[in-house]
């Protein structure tokens, strides 16, 4: 699980941490904040680092339509090139493990790099030189020159002949989260082949649930049910050249069965989240979770993801999901995101504010949310 985020130069990120101070992310976190306050481009950062180690930067801002200089950014003084970031998690045994490292926007790969754990140095790129651990996890290789060339991050490209536990939970826990806050139901409507998930707007939807098995396939329709009981079965048929489109049976009477291309947007969108906890993607990201969705089925599905077995973040607008929060869960989990008169995003855990958890003993979460006026909350947090 990754316990905390640190970033530089990246969008409004100029310098940021998430959480705030010595605070950790726990399994849920929801974060809250005006338009423009940077939650979408926090996701976007979580799902940049996590292409770093995939070594895929460039088809990763050719899908995004972005240029290499729009990822750094535009406030204060002369722009560099060069995105900081720091990833601290668990490493499943009661240790921590540190990932950081300098990425060049311009050469679109990472200058300098090191994972550390809590004893070790396992991995250090520094001046074209590469170190590696041995298996034991002691430093007992020198750096070399590195002789390969690669994007992204250099675990993308090594290639380790015996695992050395620390770099391979790192690449794992990074290569396994997933960021759906490109998700369209126009896209869901696609047909697909040959897909490993759901794409990163949902485009590849069909193909991904046509890879099920028996037992995964009855356990997404147990879980459809309990948001749309007349939901009888969901099926992917398959096309001419190895195509698959999604097609929906519901009952009102009679059985009516409905091409992907006339299912209702909060059904896909339902079902692509679901779909989700069925995946091996162990960290998942959603912005502005409600859009689309029925207020009954949207309590449904906040509970449903508070309760994953994997950590999630979402993103909201509306009060509505944090009344849907219980108030033990929404103290930890709520972050504010603003930003000041300098345009760069800071965060601040909600009901840590002491005139919100004034308000938290007489009022829900989502009724606090209601009775804040956010501009007015903002314009008296601290710049620094």
């Amino acid at each position: 699980m990754i316990t905390k985020l640190h970033i530089e130069n990246f969008k409004s990120l100029a310098d940021f941490d998430l959480p705030p101070g010595d605070l950790q992310l726990g399994r849920f976190t929801c974060l809250i904040g005006l338009n423009g306050s940077g939650k979408s481009t926090l996701l976007q950062a979580f799902d940049f680092i996590a292409h770093l180690v995939t070594g895929e930067m460039a088809a990763w801002l050719a899908q995004r339509e972005w240029k290499h200089t729009e990822l750094t950014t535009q406030l204060g003084g002369k722009r560099s090139p060069i995105i900081v970031f720091k990833v601290t998690m668990d490493d499943g045994s009661g240790g921590e493990l540190v990932w950081e490292g300098r990425f060049n926007a311009t050469q679109l790969r990472c200058t300098y790099e090191k994972i550390t754990s809590s004893t070790d140095i396992l991995l250090e790129l520094n001046e074209g030189r590469l170190f590696v651990a041995g298996i034991n996890g002691t430093a007992n290789t020198k750096p070399e020159p590195l002789n390969f060339v690669f994007n992204g991050s250099v675990l993308s490209a090594i290639e380790l002949k015996k695992a050395v536990p620390g770099i391979t939970h790192v690449k794992s826990a990074l290569r396994n989260l997933k960021s759906l806050e490109l998700l369209s139901p126009q896209l869901m409507r696609r047909r697909a082949r040959k897909a490993e998930d759901i794409g990163a707007g949902g485009e590849k939807l069909s193909a991904f649930l046509g890879n099920f098995k028996v037992e995964q396939r009855r356990q997404l329709l147990e879980r459809l049910k309990e948001f749309y009981p007349l939901l009888r079965d969901w099926t992917v048929k398959s096309l001419a050249f190895g195509w698959k489109n999604l097609r929906l049976t519901e009952e009102y009477g009679e059985k009516l069965v409905l091409d992907a291309t006339h299912i209702n947007d909060g059904l896909l969108r339902v079902m692509a989240i679901l779909a989700q906890a069925q995946s091996t993607h162990s960290f998942l990201l959603f912005d502005e979770i409600e859009n689309g969705i029925n207020p009954e089925l949207v309590e449904k599905l906040v509970a449903f993801l508070i309760g994953l077995d994997r950590q999630v973040i979402v993103t909201t607008h509306s009060p509505m999901i944090l009344n849907y929060i219980p108030d033990e869960v929404a103290r930890q989990a709520v972050i504010l995101l603003y930003k000041p008169a300098d345009g760069k995003t800071r965060c601040v855990r909600f009901f840590d504010l002491p005139q919100m958890t004034a308000k938290l003993r007489s009022l829900g979460p989502g009724e606090v949310f209601v009775d804040t006026k956010l501009t007015e909350l903002v314009a008296q947090l601290p710049v620094n």
